[in-house]
């Protein structure tokens, strides 16, 4: 590997550990988020990898401010549509836009810095 592809790969290996261990680290808190969002659904009909999509993006959103939030809506609903069922993407992104509005008014997300708020 040609240094600038180590250095990159190392970048996204610390950030895929940092977006793993924030994810487990507020599993409880974003399983509630959750929950509050979903009121027609039992969380057992939820298919597991909507709701680890879900629990990632929340994580992404509230624990990383430097990246911006359409960035992690776009990122969330391409992995929806390699990893669960065809509409995943919608139920994500509604699911998703629903937490966004009240993750910012309580200030839970912060964007700050050009093009992120």
């Amino acid at each position: 590997m040609m240094q600038k592809e180590t250095a990159q790969y190392e970048e996204d290996k610390t950030f895929a550990r940092e977006l793993l261990c924030n994810t487990i680290k507020i599993k409880e808190h974003t399983l509630e988020l959750i929950k509050g969002k979903i009121i027609n659904w039992e969380m057992d009909r939820i298919a597991t990898a909507d709701v680890i999509i879900l629990q990632m993006a929340i994580t992404e959103l509230t624990e990383f401010p430097s990246i911006p939030i359409k960035v992690t809506i776009n990122e969330y609903i391409e992995m929806s549509k390699a990893f669960s069922s065809s509409k995943s993407k919608i139920f994500i992104n509604g699911v998703l836009d629903k937490l966004i509005t009240d993750l910012t008014e309580s200030g839970e997300i912060r964007k700050t810095g050009r093009g992120l708020m």
